[in-house]
C-alpha cells in the first residue's frame, strides 16, 4: 500500500474515534443500569458515583459504550468522569474503536466536551492513536486535540501537533509537524517518510490535503515535494487515483532507469495513478515545468523546458510513451565526448513511443531552432517544423527532418531549402523541394569557396563535401582581400572575380577545394567560357579540365612592342578552341588541348592531336603554343603542316618540324625541309636554319604578274 493510502486510512479511522468520543459526552440521559454506588463527594462536587456506564442502542444493535470507574457531578450540572472508556463500533464497516482517557467531562456553557490525560484509541483493524487531550465544541461541531499526536497502524506509524475533525464536513486535520512513516514489506520494499505543515482528511470527498511543505521520500528514491498536495482516492479509499502538487512542485528518483523520469518540476505537477494506485500513468506540469530523463551509467540525462508538459508513462511508471509540450520549448542533450551539445527550441512539441524503448519520435512546430554546440562545432537550424527520430530512451537523435523555410549554419556554412534531412551519425545534410513567391526558397548552400543551387543538394559536413543534382548553378568565389587564404584561381582566369559554372550534377570536395561538373558543364568568368561534358576546377592547386565536346573561350593579354617607335601596346584578344579534352595545370601556367584540337587565336587557326599553351607568369599573357601530331596551321595567308609547331608570342615567330614540314601560301607556293622558321612580323621563312625565304608568291600561276 502506497504512503498516500496509508495515510488516507489512518486519518479515516482517527476521525472516526474522535467522532465516537463526542456521540457518547452528547448523550442526554444515562442507559438503565449505569448508575453507581455512592462513595464520596469530590472537591465541589454535589454527586459522586462509580464503576457506571453509558450505552445506546440503533434499533436493537449497541453501537456505542461508555465505561468509567468515577462520576462527578456539579451544581453547573456539568460532569467529569474517571479513567473512561469508550467503545464504538462503525456502522459502515464494522470496525470497533475504543478509547481511553483519565478524564471526562462536558460543559453546557458553551456546551463542549472534553476527554484528558493519556487519551488513546485503538482500532479493531489495528490502528491506536495517542495525545493528552481532546474536545468537543457543540457551537461549530469541531473535536480539538491541542497538543502532540501520535498514531500507528500496521508498518505505518506518525506524529503531528494539534488536531481538529469538522463533523459536519467530515474532515479531519493535522494542524502542524504531521509525520508519517511507512516501514518496509517483507521483500524491502514499500517504505516511505512523509513530512508537511497540515494534513487534511475529507472523508466524504475521498481527499487527502496536506500544506504549509511537503515532502515525500520513499524507500526506492523517490522524493516528492510541494508546497502544497492533494491526494485523491478510489470510492473504497484503498488506492490513490491522482495527486496534485501545487507550488515550488517536484518528483525526483535517485535510482531511474535509462530514458526513464529522473526529475520533474514545475509549479504544479498532477500524477494520475494506475489501478493499483502505485504506478504513476500520467504526468501534467504546468508553468515553468522542467522534465529530466535519465542517461546512461555515467552520461548527462536529456532535459526538456517549457510552459507546460503532458506526459504518460509505459506500465513501469517511470518511461514516457507519449509527450505534449507546449510554449517556450526547449530540449536538451548535454555534451559527451566526442558529441556535440544538442538543443532544439520550438513553440510545441509532441512526442510518440513505446514501453521498453521510450520516445522514438518527436515533432516540434513553430520558430523552430535546432543547435549543436562544442569547442569545435557550431551549427543551427531553423525551419517552421521539424520531425525527429529518436535512438531508445532518448538517448540521441538519429536524424531530424525540418520542413518551412529551412536555414542552416554551419561555421561559414549556410544552406536553405523548403526542405531538409540530417543525418545525425552521418553528419549528412540533405536539402529538397521548392518554396513558391515571394520566397522562392530552392536548395541553396554557400560557404567561403562556393555557393550552390541546385534540384537537391546533398552535405557531408566534414570537409565539406556536396552532390548536387539538377539544374546546378554555382559561384566560385575568389579569395578575400587581406585575408589568408589557400583559395587560388586558374591563372587563366581573373583572381579577383567570381567563376560561374552549370551542369546537371556536381560532385564537390570541400576538403580538397575540387569541384567535378558533369552533364552539358559550362563555366564562365566575364569573356572566358570552357564547357564540356565535365568541367573539374580545383581551387587549391588551381587547375582546371574539361572533358567530353569541349569548347573553349580564353581571352588574355596581347603586348606588342614597336622597336622603332618604343612603343608599346596592349590589347585583349581571344581564343577559341575545342576537342576531347582540355587540362590547365597551374604549377607549369600550361592549357593541353587533346583529341583533335582546334584552336582559333592570335597565334592563327591550329589543328593538332594535342596544342599546349603555356602562359606567362603574369597568368594573362600568352608566352607560347606548342601543336604536336598532324599539325595544321593556318595564319595570314600561309598554311603550315608538319608534326609539331611552336608559336612564340614575344617575337610571334613559328618553328616547325616534319618528314618534311610544309608551308603552302595563297598563291600555292610551297616551301619543305626538316624545319621552318618564320617570322610573322618580317613575313620571312628559314628553311632547315640555312636557306632564307620571302614569300611573296613569286612563280605560282594564281597569282597576278607570275
Amino acid at each position: 500500500m502506497a504512503p498516500w493510502q496509508r495515510r488516507a486510512r489512518l486519518l479515516i479511522a482517527v476521525s472516526a474515534a474522535i467522532f465516537a468520543i463526542v456521540v457518547a459526552f452528547m448523550l442526554s440521559r444515562r442507559a438503565p443500569g449505569a448508575a453507581g454506588a455512592l462513595v464520596r463527594m469530590a472537591d465541589k462536587a454535589v454527586m459522586e458515583s462509580r464503576s457506571g456506564d453509558y450505552v445506546r442502542r440503533t434499533g436493537s444493535r449497541e453501537d456505542l459504550r461508555i465505561e468509567f470507574e468515577k462520576e462527578l457531578t456539579y451544581a453547573d450540572g456539568s460532569s467529569t468522569l474517571v479513567n473512561v472508556t469508550v467503545t464504538s463500533t462503525n456502522r459502515a464497516d464494522g470496525r470497533v474503536f475504543t478509547v481511553t482517557g483519565k478524564v471526562g467531562k462536558k460543559q453546557d456553557n458553551p456546551e463542549s466536551y472534553v476527554l484528558n490525560g493519556d487519551v488513546k484509541l485503538v482500532a479493531s483493524d489495528g490502528l491506536t492513536a495517542k495525545t493528552e487531550h481532546a474536545s468537543y465544541a457543540a457551537s461549530d461541531g469541531t473535536v480539538r486535540a491541542p497538543g502532540p499526536v501520535e498514531f500507528s497502524k500496521g508498518r505505518m506509524s506518525g506524529r503531528g501537533m494539534g488536531m481538529t475533525y469538522d463533523k459536519e464536513h467530515d474532515v479531519m486535520t493535522i494542524l502542524a509537524q504531521a509525520a508519517v512513516h511507512i516501514g518496509a514489506d517483507a521483500a524491502g520494499a514499500g517504505g516511505a517518510d512523509v513530512v508537511s505543515g497540515t494534513a487534511a482528511f475529507a472523508r466524504r470527498d475521498k481527499n487527502v490535503k496536506f500544506d504549509g511543505g511537503v515532502k515525500v521520500q520513499r524507500s526506492s528514491g523517490e522524493i516528492t515535494e510541494a508546497d502544497q498536495a492533494v491526494a485523491y482516492l478510489s470510492d473504497d479509499e484503498k488506492r490513490i487515483q491522482v495527486v496534485e502538487l501545487r507550488g515550488h512542485s517536484r518528483v525526483t528518483t535517485s535510482k531511474p532507469t535509462v530514458g526513464g523520469l529522473q526529475e520533474l518540476s514545475g509549479r504544479d505537477i498532477n500524477l494520475n495513478y494506475g489501478p493499483d494506485g502505485q504506478v504513476i500513468q500520467h504526468v501534467l506540469v504546468v508553468s515553468d515545468s522542467v522534465l529530466q530523463l535519465a542517461g546512461e551509467t555515467g552520461k548527462p540525462g536529456r532535459q526538456l523546458r517549457a510552459v507546460s508538459i503532458d506526459t504518460t508513462l509505459a506500465p513501469d511508471g517511470s518511461t514516457p510513451t507519449a509527450l505534449a509540450a507546449r510554449d517556450a520549448v526547449q530540449l536538451t542533450f548535454p555534451a559527451e565526448p566526442g558529441v556535440a551539445a544538442r538543443s532544439i527550441h520550438a513553440a510545441t512539441m509532441d512526442a510518440i513511443g513505446e514501453p521498453g524503448r521510450g520516445l522514438t519520435k518527436a515533432h516540434f512546430e513553430r520558430d523552430v531552432e535546432y543547435r549543436e554546440t562544442s569547442p569545435t562545432v557550431d551549427r543551427a537550424a531553423r525551419s517552421a517544423a521539424l520531425d525527429v527520430g529518436l535512438k531508445p530512451g532518448l538517448s540521441s537523435i538519429d536524424e531530424a527532418t525540418f520542413t518551412g523555410n529551412v536555414r542552416f549554419t554551419d561555421g561559414t556554412m549556410r544552406a536553405v531549402a523548403a526542405a531538409s534531412r540530417y543525418v545525425l551519425d552521418k553528419g549528412l545534410l540533405e536539402l529538397r523541394g521548392t518554396e513558391p513567391p515571394p520566397g522562392a526558397v530552392v536548395p541553396h548552400v554557400v560557404n567561403e569557396q562556393i555557393a550552390i543551387d541546385a534540384t537537391s543538394i546533398d552535405v557531408t559536413l566534414q570537409g565539406p563535401r556536396m552532390t548536387a543534382a539538377g539544374n546546378v548553378k554555382s559561384v566560385l568565389q575568389p579569395a578575400k582581400k587581406g585575408t589568408a587564404s589557400d583559395t587560388k584561381m586558374p591563372s587563366l582566369l581573373k583572381q579577383d572575380q567570381p567563376v560561374n559554372v552549370t551542369a546537371a550534377n556536381l560532385q564537390y570536395d570541400g576538403e580538397g577545394s575540387k569541384a567535378t561538373y558533369t552533364g552539358g558543364a559550362q563555366l564562365w568568368q566575364a569573356d572566358t567560357a570552357i564547357s564540356g561534358d565535365t568541367v573539374v576546377i580545383n581551387d587549391k592547386t588551381g587547375d582546371l579540365a574539361a572533358n567530353g565536346k569541349v569548347a573553349t573561350a580564353v581571352t588574355m593579354d596581347e603586348v606588342k612592342k614597336d622597336k622603332a617607335a618604343s612603343q608599346t601596346t596592349k590589347s585583349r584578344v581571344q581564343s577559341l578552341g575545342t576537342a576531347a579534352d582540355f587540362d590547365y595545370r597551374e604549377n607549369t601556367r600550361c592549357a593541353t588541348y587533346t583529341g583533335g584540337a582546334h584552336l582559333k587565336g592570335p597565334e592563327g587557326d591550329m589543328k593538332a592531336e594535342k596544342i599546349e599553351l603555356y602562359l606567362k607568369p603574369s597568368g594573362n599573357e600568352l608566352e607560347r603554343a606548342e601543336a604536336y601530331e598532324n599539325v595544321v596551321l593556318k595564319e595570314t595567308a600561309r598554311t603550315t603542316t608538319g608534326s609539331r609547331v611552336s608559336y612564340f608570342a614575344d617575337d610571334e615567330r613559328y618553328f616547325a618540324t616534319g618528314t618534311p614540314v610544309k608551308v603552302v601560301d595563297e598563291c600555292d607556293f610551297e616551301t619543305a625541309g626538316r624545319t621552318l622558321t618564320f617570322h610573322k612580323a618580317t613575313d620571312t621563312i628559314v628553311v632547315d636554319g640555312q636557306k632564307t625565304f620571302r614569300t611573296s608568291g613569286k612563280g605560282s600561276g594564281k597569282c597576278p604578274g607570275s
